[in-house]
This record gives structure tokens, sequence and C-alpha cells, in this order.
């Protein structure tokens, strides 16, 4: 019953992670069904031995079901998903702790972790991963004398350039090879060194695998002027690659496993003996347990909820204005450019401002409040305009200005024009470059009542001399600078 509560309460977090287990154009977690069906035959597997222990209510797990819960409300509150989906999984877990006792979760705790291969937290490998490959094949071609260069993680060859994208990393391999690993080390090795010794390589074998990949991709682009079939169509390659990797090692320890069994005159490892824990079978006080433990499973869905009451706040009239003029930078009519980030649920501001013939373009997309879909720090959220400009950087490239820090991105479009864009964020009167900073300064924020927040980009086409187009925004950012800071001010001033 608590288990069925605890659905019903958090069910943004379980039909989050249908969805993405549904979506199979992403396909990193298309396997999460699976993930599901194992944990349900593992359980279904113990139910010898567990018919065996009484069920015994323990008071400490009722810690890790309140820290799983506030956990779950801060995330719920700054609009993070992924580590809204770990804290119902680590929920969960506290709860039939709780519920049944030290024996029990011993016996459950892998099938019930084992879930953990199905929630997004690997994301952030990614990046990781993609700047492992792609310093791994560059180097590579190297050796073999094949004429290229990289920029960033683009390979450029003669007859063509190739992207590693996050898509390129290899995380879909990890994380096959760290489910499965994971799955045969539980099923056939007992001590623990074994087992993170076999997870450990299989999960190796999946990086190379990927390196192989992305190698083969570029040597046959290379030899082959861009026209084998396999440039395009490269995905498949991997999932051979890797299969035949896998194979290997089941081979290998299948060998190593008939080695050691020659060697050793003794059976299968013996199991410890479970003494028996003494609990009382109180019904009254079992009923009261989980009265008290389905409370605290209670209280943060219905925090989240009363603060998700829409506010009486008069957004416009505490949004940051733009100043007219800063400096010598004075403002002029807008022009006809169609360049508008496009994030969601932002008040947008746009004002042009110009020098020397020089046009600077100054946008802000303020959040007075956040919530679900209309927030700062969004996978929604871009500094291009999808249809009319696109990013050409894989990821944003960080710039110092003095004493602080923009990411930049360069924009082109259909008429061949580029553009180059500096942005940053604040959050509460803190700027930041860092998404995951920005996070956490909003959960801050919550604290002292400063939910508003706030993008502000600048952006102005790109001149023959990159290095001049810098110099200029610099010089815009630095002007710009002192009346933005007061506008913050008053902005703090009003919430």
């Amino acid at each position: 019953m608590l288990l069925i509560l605890t659905l019903l309460l958090y069910q943004h977090t379980a039909l989050y992670l249908i969805r993405l287990w549904n979506n199979l154009d992403v396909g990193e977690y298309a396997h999460g069904y699976l993930v599901l069906a194992i944990s349900a035959y593992l359980i279904y597997s113990l139910k010898n031995k567990l018919s065996t222990l009484t069920p015994c209510p323990e008071h400490r797990a009722l810690i890790l079901v309140i820290s799983a819960s506030m956990l779950w409300m801060i995330s719920a509150l700054i609009d993070i998903e992924v580590l809204q989906a770990l804290s119902l999984l680590i929920l969960v877990f506290a709860i039939i702790w709780s519920m049944l006792g030290n024996q029990v979760i011993r016996l459950l705790a892998f099938p019930i972790l084992f879930i953990i291969f199905a929630i997004p937290i690997w994301f952030p490998l990614s990046s990781f991963l993609q700047n492992i490959t792609a310093d791994a094949v560059f180097g590579a071609i190297r050796l073999l004398s094949i004429p290229a260069f990289r920029q960033d993680n683009i390979i450029v060859l003669p007859a063509g350039s190739l992207s590693i994208e996050e898509a390129c990393s290899g995380l879909r391999y990890l994380l096959a090879a760290l489910t499965l690993g994971t799955l045969y080390a539980y099923m056939n090795y007992f001590s623990l060194r074994a087992r993170l010794t076999v997870v450990l390589v299989t999960a190796c074998s999946a990086v190379v695998a990927n390196i192989l990949r992305v190698f083969i991709v570029v040597y046959l682009g290379y030899t082959t002027e861009m026209q084998h079939p396999l440039v395009d169509d490269h995905l498949t390659l991997g999932w051979y690659l890797f299969a035949g990797l896998i194979v290997i090692l089941l081979f290998v320890d299948t060998w190593l496993y008939k080695k050691q069994a020659l060697s050793q005159t003794g059976g299968e490892p013996k199991q410890a003996e479970v003494k028996e824990e003494s609990c009382i079978q109180n019904h009254f006080h079992y009923i009261s347990f989980a009265s008290i433990t389905g409370l605290l499973v209670f209280i943060a869905p219905v925090a989240v909820y009363m603060t998700s009451i829409p506010s009486t706040i008069t957004t416009e009239s505490i949004a940051p204005k733009l100043p007219h003029n800063a400096e010598e930078w004075v403002q002029t009519p807008a022009n006809s450019n169609n360049w508008i980030p496009d994030y969601h649920g932002a008040i947008h501001q746009k004002q042009t401002y110009q020098k020397n013939n020089r046009t600077v373009e100054l946008y802000i997309g303020y959040y007075p409040t956040q919530k679900q879909g209309e927030e700062l720090i969004s996978d929604l959220n871009r500094i291009d305009t999808r249809s009319q400009w696109q990013t050409i950087y894989p990821r944003p490239i960080l710039q110092n200005i003095e004493e602080r820090q923009v990411l930049e991105q360069v924009l082109d479009n259909d008429a061949k024009k580029q553009r180059v864009v500096w942005y940053w964020y604040n959050v509460a009167g803190t700027v930041t470059t860092n998404k995951y900073e920005a996070k956490i300064l909003q959960a801050l924020g919550l604290l002292d009542g400063k939910t508003w927040g706030f993008v502000m980009a600048v952006a102005t086409d790109m001149s023959d001399d990159i290095d001049f187009t810098r110099q200029v925004m610099k010089d815009f950012i630095l002007s710009i600078q002192k009346p933005m800071e007061n506008e913050i001010i008053l902005i703090s001033g009003h919430h």
C-alpha cells in the first residue's frame, strides 16, 4: 500500500521515466522496461529465501525516507527531473527497508538498486566520453600520418569533416555494458572484488568498442573521400563491435572459471548463515509505524503542490529594463534581424545599440519565478532560433572577460551569414555560466525568497577578424555592466 501511495503521489516522476523509456529516438534508456523486468525476475527468484524471513520494521530507515523525500522536494522545486527520478528510487528502497527490515533488504538491495541503470543519471558522462573518444581517435589517425586537424570535437579531413557529437560518445554502449556486466557479476560471482572486476572490464570494453567504431568511420571517410556507407550509417557498426567484444569476454570468463574450478576441491562458497532478528509482533505497532512512514512520504509532494500555486506578483513591473544608452553605445531602432533566443516562459526584451558603425544586440530573458516548463535552465531553451539561426559549435566555448566569464556560440543561417553570441546567467543576483551552479543557486534562492533569474545575451555579426569581433563585444559588455548591475539591485529591492 505504501508503494502504491508513493507511485500516486510521485506520479509526475514516474510518468517522466515512462516517457523516457518510450522515447526510442533518444535510445540511451530504451532498455528501461527490460531493466524493470530483470529486477522483478531477480526478486521472484528470491521467493524461497524471503519466505523464511520475518518482516521486522527498521526505525533507522526512516532517516533515509526523510532524506529521499526532501531530496525529491528540492529537486522538484528547482525542476531537476533526473534528480527526482533518483530520489524516487532511493525512497522506494527506504520504504521497503523500513517496513521489512535488515534481513529482507540484504536480499533485495541489488534487485531494487539495479533499476538505477534505467534512470538517466548517466548523462553527465556523455561529454567526458566524447572527449576521450575524440582524443583517442585523433591520436590514432595522427600516428597513421593521416592529414587531419581537430577543432574541438570536429575532425577535419581533406574530403570533409566528421563531428564527434554527444550521440557518438558511446554512452549507449557503456550503459548496456554496465547493465549486462553488473547482472552477470551478481549471478556468477560472490566476492565483491570479483564482481567489481567484471563490471570494470566490461565497461572498459564498451569504451574501447566505441573508440574503434569512430576510428573505423574516420579512416573509411579518409580512404573513400567520405563516400563509404558507414560514414552516414555508423551506429550499427558499433553494436556489432560491442557484441563481438562481449562474446570474447564471455569465452575468456568461461575459460578462467573452468580453470579456477579445476584448481579448487571445494564447491560454491558457503553463504553465511543469517541469524534471526528479534522482532516484536504487535499489529498496532506495525500499523502505527506504517502510518508514520506514509506521513513522511506524503509531506514532500504536498509541499511542492503548495509552492506551485500561482503567485500574485505582477511580472512586467519588476522585469529588468534595458538601458537606452551605455557610455558611447547609443540605442538605435531595431533592425530586421530575426535572431531571438528561445527561452520558454521568459519575459523577452531586445535592444539594438551602435558605436562607430558597429551594431550590437542585447537580449534578456527574465523569469520572476520559475516552474515546470518555464525555467531558466531547461533542455527546451536555446540560444539559437532553430529555423533561422543554428549553432556551429557542438557546445559553447568559455571566454574570459576581465573578471567575468561568458559562453560563446557562433550562429549561421541559410544565407551563410554568421554572428557571434556571448551569453551568461544571473540567478538571484549571482552571475554564472554553469548550468549546474545555476540550479544550485536557484535552490538556495528559495530559502531567502529570491526566485528570479535571467539570461543575458550579446550578439553581433561576424567580421573577417573574429578577434576584432570579440573586442567589440567586450567593449560593449564593459560599457553595459554598470547600468545592468544597478538594475539588478533595483530588482532585488522589489522582490
